[in-house]
């Protein structure tokens, strides 16, 4: 069975300080924000460049796979996020085992909660840090999607019936 790897801050004064888990979580949240920032961008590029100019031109079906592929981006980024925590968890040797690191933080960003927790007390903070940039990640996503969404439903959706029937 292999041994666990080395932690890379194992030792450091900064990582062993009371301050650490405040600097480290608060680190990690603008990493976490800034990869989701970045695959938002990128959803929102294809939006801008290929479903409001096709829905523009009533071009419904041909639009579909482009918000499908900016749903899968936006799902890819809360997996990367996971694994970012997991890795970075395990790397500093908060949690030794890379498998327990990625459940961890799947099930704490997920907030789930599902399982133990496994960091050391001294650290525990950062189990409300990460379940902090899941909760606001998930919901910036989802207004994302609505949004994404939205576009399709404003040009397809008729008048309501009572404007009809003014006259």
């Amino acid at each position: 069975m292999p041994s666990a790897a080395k932690p890379i801050l194992d030792e450091s004064w900064i990582f062993l300080s009371d301050i650490s888990p405040l600097l480290f979580g608060g680190v990690m949240l603008i990493v976490i924000l800034t990869n989701h920032a970045l695959f938002a961008e990128l959803a929102s590029y294809i939006h801008t460049r290929f479903i409001a100019p096709l829905i523009a031109r009533q071009r419904y079906g041909i639009a579909r796979p482009f918000l499908y592929l900016g749903f899968l981006l936006m799902l890819s980024s809360h997996l990367v996020e996971i694994s970012i925590w997991g890795y970075v968890l395990s790397l500093t040797g908060l949690v030794p085992d890379l498998h327990k690191a990625l459940f961890f933080s799947a099930s704490t960003y997920t907030t789930l909660g599902y399982g133990n927790d496994i960091m050391p007390e001294a650290w525990n903070a950062i189990t409300a840090v990460i379940a902090l940039s899941g909760m606001f990640s998930i919901a910036w996503t989802t207004s994302f999607l609505i949004g994404m969404v939205a576009i399709f439903h404003d040009r397809k959706t008729p008048p309501p019936l009572d404007s009809i029937h003014r006259e």
